[in-house]
């Protein structure tokens, strides 16, 4: 099981099938917010679009939880 609401954020994006390497990289609810472009590439999302998508909403949540 992916930890949190990471499992129920990917679903939200359209992007469930990536939750196995969310897991296997262990990206909680705490870690999530802190993914950069570069971090994501090294978790092995490769398809440039799902990776913009996961970025953009990233952003949203680093806005909403005033992380830096």
């Amino acid at each position: 099981m992916v930890y949190g609401g990471v499992k129920t954020w990917l679903d939200g994006l359209g992007l469930s099938r990536y939750a196995p390497v969310f897991e296997i990289h262990e990206v909680d609810d705490e870690v999530l917010p802190l993914l950069t472009l570069e971090d994501l590439k090294d978790m092995g999302i490769g398809a440039i679009g799902s990776r913009r998508k996961m970025y953009a909403a990233i952003q949203k949540l680093q806005r909403s939880d005033g992380v830096s």
